[in-house]
């Protein structure tokens, strides 16, 4: 549709600036939305995300200030791209930091879809998490550098003692963390190759230790026991046992649809106490976020699989490698 429209433009010798459409679709706008918590006001959170009063009500077709507890309001739009000579998918997701999957679900384009020369295209809007506590951050390594084998436990400390000051009820359940896991699950050191990862920097299509994306982070903190699994999160959504929200224990893998289109589009590593480790784009690096406690997250999250089962766990304490593909595991 769009290259024969192209290619009319041309053969009756107008512009093909006017052979594309100027004005961008409604229905592609993309939105970053927040649930109003207690005590938000719309002052507050106007100013939380640099916009004026007036903005704020405007976006959401408001004509009050009054807010209601846990009401979804829009708090910034992103508008939607219209494709030019040069653009690819990844491209695309380089410029707006986001996977070439989350745009392929954002526009409902198959995993050989191609893109035409005026398209337009729904940019996803990005995550708004909360960065990671400082307690946490000052001890973590340097971005593109792991830490010394005798620094991990001294991180491993940190996120602990971090996620106590968050959830001071969780305080008297953090010395038996170990005995509410999987303990056998928890000696093959999955956590610990998790942590050493922290804020290293979110690459798209990164998979060394100088850049990762969302899904090489996970393979990253599971090769190292002897686990294959698929290289995107859409297929490692695929691998393991499923599991109940309610049910999530370390080591569990978490997936969220961040476009809003009810597919997989970033996965991320529980690690217990409503925390969750990722390799996070708008962040730029490896962090950790809350799961129910976090107002992005939280709305966005869609499914859990379990691949540190006990039989996956008899065989790699056994010394086997356990390679994971959909619907099978050998």
């Amino acid at each position: 549709m769009i290259a024969a429209r192209l290619l009319s433009a041309l053969i009756l010798g107008l512009p093909v600036a006017a052979a594309q459409s100027q004005e961008a679709p409604s229905s592609l706008y993309s939105y970053n939305e927040v649930s109003v918590q207690r005590g938000d006001t719309a002052y507050s959170l106007a100013r939380e995300f640099g916009l004026s009063v007036p903005e704020l009500l405007s976006l959401n077709g408001l004509s009050s200030h009054d807010l209601e507890v846990g009401q979804v309001l829009r708090v910034q739009a992103r508008a939607p791209h219209q494709v030019v000579k040069g653009d690819t998918l990844y491209s695309l997701a380089r410029q707006f930091g986001l996977t070439v999957e989350a745009l392929q679900a954002a526009n409902g384009l198959s995993d050989a879809g191609q893109i035409e020369l005026g398209q337009w295209l729904a940019i996803p809007s990005a995550p708004q998490s909360r960065p990671m506590p400082q307690s946490v951050l000052a001890t973590q390594p340097t971005p593109a550098s792991t830490p010394a084998a005798d620094t991990v436990p001294a991180v491993e400390a940190a996120v602990s003692a971090a996620f106590a000051a968050a959830a001071p009820a969780a305080q008297a359940a953090q010395s038996s963390l170990a005995g509410g896991l999987d303990s056998a699950a928890e000696a093959l050191g999955w956590r610990r190759n998790a942590l050493a990862l922290l804020n290293t920097p979110y690459v798209y299509g990164g998979n060394s230790a100088t850049g990762v994306d969302c899904s090489a982070f996970v393979l990253r903190v599971f090769q190292p026991l002897g686990i294959s699994l698929p290289r995107t999160s859409a297929q490692q959504a695929l691998v393991g046992q499923p599991v109940a929200r309610a049910s999530l224990r370390g080591g569990d893998l978490v997936f969220f649809d961040t476009v809003g289109r009810g597919s997989v589009t970033h996965v991320g590593v529980y690690l217990g106490q409503d925390q969750f480790v990722n390799a996070n784009s708008y962040y730029g690096r490896v962090v950790v976020d809350k799961l129910d406690g976090d107002r992005y997250w939280s709305p966005r999250y869609l499914s859990a699989r379990r691949i540190l089962d006990p039989g996956t766990v008899a065989k790699l304490n056994s010394g086997l490698q356990v390679a994971m593909q959909p619907g099978r595991a050998d």
